[in-house]
Parts: structure tokens; sequence; C-alpha cells
């Protein structure tokens, strides 16, 4: 998985902060459809656009931001 890092205000912690979400590994998705002769990149499309809308996290204390 890769990690995607942006900054947000956690209502938590009260302050603005780093907040991070996975994303797909997208070099292990490449080799997986070269050697399936292209029938992963189905998957690797519908774990992309999962992943676009995952749960951004506050790093100091793991609750969800909204972005």
């Amino acid at each position: 998985m890769s990690k995607q890092e942006s900054t947000g205000f956690c209502t938590l912690c009260q302050k603005q902060v780093l907040i991070k979400r996975d994303g797909p590994n997208h070099v292990l998705h490449l080799i997986l459809t070269i050697c399936t002769c292209g029938f992963w990149a189905v998957i690797w499309i519908l774990m992309a656009i999962s992943a676009a809308c995952g749960k951004w996290r506050c790093s100091q204390c793991g609750c969800p931001v909204k972005n």
C-alpha cells in the first residue's frame, strides 16, 4: 500500500494536523496486470477508485478527518 498525505483540521486534537490515508501499490498492480495479460486491470481500477474514497485519518490520534 502507498500512503497519501495532506493537511486537515482534526476535531479531536482541535488543530491543523498531518492526515494520511492508504492507497494502492501501483507498481505491484502494474506487474500483476502485465502477468495476467490485462485481466488484473479491472481489479486495479476498482481498488484505485475505492482508495480515492478512503477515509483520511489524523496522524496524531488516528480519528477520521474530513479533508
